[in-house]
């Protein structure tokens, strides 16, 4: 199984140094540790992590509450908050964000590794649960409000995809490999299956080969496209370049 990219976020230096460390030892990848809800939300929207540790009294305007209310509404992604403060009060306010964990400071690493353990079997369930529901299409339909991401399978099992990042979608043998920016990831499914998971105000097909992400074509110069960053150059086809055109130039 994949190490969990995990994000903390912490305001005292030195507790947020001994979390790192003993994730770390514990065999868990440390994406970043940042000290605001502000700038846990910048780095989600940077790279969506595998799970967070949210501290729920932070310094600032924001609490930990706060900035995990506001990442739900964007990205489906498991939160434990962390406290001192166990009394009945902070525990119903931190309800509203629907947490996966809820860990009293001090804590050991035998309870950091059980929650983070038990918040990722469950989140798993819950999206493969979603997914076999009826439901599916309407639940992960990206162009649903405040919906940036689909699941889809890949090789390794279910794969969270951030749409932001998606340049374009290629089709292969037996599968399709999606292009993000400085890496890419074979899904299941051929190109028409795919392309029902994502927004069609975002993105179009433009060949029998291609699904391309509107927001990021650099030049278009037909026949021809080129994705900005990458600079792949992919050929549209003459049958979809009416709507191609007429989507670009809204």
């Amino acid at each position: 199984m994949d190490k969990l990219s995990i994000l903390v976020v912490e305001d005292e230096f030195l507790v947020a140094a001994d979390i790192e460390e003993s994730l770390m030892s514990l065999g868990y990848d440390v994406q970043k540790t940042v000290a605001s809800g502000q700038d846990a939300i910048d780095e989600v929207e940077r790279k969506l992590p595998d799970l967070i540790l949210m501290d729920i009294i932070l310094k600032g305007d924001m609490t930990g509450i706060d900035a995990a209310t506001i990442i739900g509404k964007q990205h489906d992604v498991p939160v434990i908050f962390l406290t001192a403060n166990a009394d009945v009060a902070t525990i119903e306010k931190a309800k509203i964000s629907l947490p996966y964990g809820y860990i009293i400071k001090p804590f050991s690493e035998k309870d950091l590794q059980t929650n983070i353990e038990i918040a990722r079997y469950k989140f798993e369930n819950d999206i493969q649960t979603r997914m076999e529901s009826d439901q599916y299409n309407t639940f992960f339909k990206p162009s649903a409000p405040a919906k940036n991401q689909v699941f889809l399978e890949g090789e390794k099992g279910l794969e969270r995809i951030n749409l932001p990042n998606v340049y374009y979608v290629e089709q292969g043998d037996n599968h399709c490999r999606i292009h993000l920016r400085e890496d890419s990831l074979l899904v299941q499914g051929n190109l028409d299956e795919v392309e029902k998971k994502l927004p069609e105000d975002t993105f179009v097909q433009v060949s029998s080969q291609y699904i391309i992400n509107l927001d990021k074509v650099f030049i278009a110069k037909y026949p021809e496209l080129i994705m900005a960053d990458k600079m792949t150059v992919i050929t549209v086809d003459e049958e979809y370049r009416d709507l191609l055109e007429a989507m670009l130039n809204k």
